[in-house]
């Protein structure tokens, strides 16, 4: 199986994982065959990437870092809890004296299977629906910034805490004009400062409505804070700004530039990864964040589709001991003939190298 770009997948292919929706509910199974009107209603939807089988790559498995259900749950979750809590329409089901009940034991049983499978460095890899981009967005980060508090020894309550802030970290931004989240161009001055305002907007309503403790609702409120102090809304910098959002401000950064947006194309893992490499040497990320995502999120999940620098279409079978350069399979010739595949370690090569995603 392997990863494809919409824009590459072919009437007949046959789907290989299941395509959700804003919710985590399935829109598509697995095993149905993709005609044209099918490609395009998801072109509609704003699904920009499917996992189809294909028989060049039958042996290789896109293990999933957390079973279908609990990440069902945990977007039904995360969806339900962002709109509540931003209009302040509270149902039975979500009570805000009960948030941290709520989410406590599904965040437990995440931080428990992400041990089981390592955690998010070897896969992590979602179809984004447009209208979902905030839920799939929050529940990603998550997931990469478990890991990075796991790799650095936080306690279980600690990673709770950790995995409830990061799933609503973002709900301010349900209080900003969407016309403004989804510009496509460069923003105003003005438009910049209303998106700024979703982190105080988001911590106000976290600790108005929730029963969250202070160390989760402080996400919110410091993720786009930086070391150097040039973030905000406070420009804090160095101590001031708490652990939990020192690694959620790496994590959030990486999984926004390497998901594709209505406004542009996602950057390549390793760009993503060197711009974050680049801030950090301005100063702006926390040194160990920096070094726990470099050495735990392998940046090329399993079965994503790239493109060679000769040209030649090859599919990503396990990481190397270089996470930035993994061992990918070349299954397409430039011209989109099938080739006798072969395999090569890009850590081990200089003359090719991974120039484009088609995932």
């Amino acid at each position: 199986m392997r990863w494809v770009a919409l824009q590459y997948v072919k009437p007949d292919s046959v789907l290989a994982q299941r395509v959700a929706d804003k919710r985590g509910r399935t829109l598509l199974a697995r095993g149905v065959v993709l005609t044209e009107s099918l490609i395009r209603r998801l072109g509609e939807v704003g699904v920009r990437a499917v996992c189809i089988e294909n028989q060049a790559t039958d042996d290789i498995l896109v293990r999933e870092i957390v079973d279908e259900r609990t990440k069902v749950q945990l977007l039904g979750m995360t969806y339900d809890t962002l709109h509540e809590l931003a209009t302040a329409q509270f149902t039975p089901c979500v009570q805000p004296k009960r948030l941290r009940q709520s989410f406590a034991p599904v965040v437990e049983d995440v931080i428990a299977q992400l041990k089981e499978t390592g955690g998010a460095g070897d896969q992590l890899s979602s179809v984004y629906v447009a209208d979902g981009e905030l839920f799939h967005h929050s529940v990603n980060v998550t997931f990469y910034t478990l890991t990075l508090g796991m790799h650095m020894g936080l306690t279980k309550s600690e990673l709770i805490d950790l995995g409830i802030g990061t799933l609503l970290h973002d709900v301010g931004k349900l209080c900003v004009d969407s016309r403004v989240l989804q510009k496509p161009g460069r923003l105003s001055d003005e438009e910049f400062e209303e998106i700024k305002r979703h982190a105080q907007l988001g911590y106000d309503i976290l600790t108005r409505e929730g029963d969250i403790s202070a160390r989760s609702s402080i996400v919110a409120l410091q993720h786009h804070e930086r070391m150097d102090g040039s973030g905000y809304p406070s420009g804090l910098a160095g101590r001031d700004i708490h652990l939990f959002s020192q690694l959620s401000a790496v994590a959030d950064v990486y999984e926004a530039l390497t998901a594709n947006r209505v406004y542009r194309r996602a950057f390549l893992p390793h760009d993503a990864l060197r711009m974050i490499q680049q801030d950090h040497d301005k100063g702006r990320f926390s040194d160990s964040a920096v070094q726990a995502f470099r050495e735990t999120i392998s940046i090329y999940p399993i079965g994503m589709s790239v493109r060679l620098s000769n040209r030649h279409l090859a599919v990503v079978v396990r990481p190397s001991q270089n996470l930035q350069f993994p061992v990918v399979r070349a299954i397409e010739d430039q011209y989109g003939q099938v080739i006798a595949p072969y395999e090569i370690d890009l850590a081990n090569v200089a003359d090719i190298w991974i120039e484009a995603c088609e995932s």
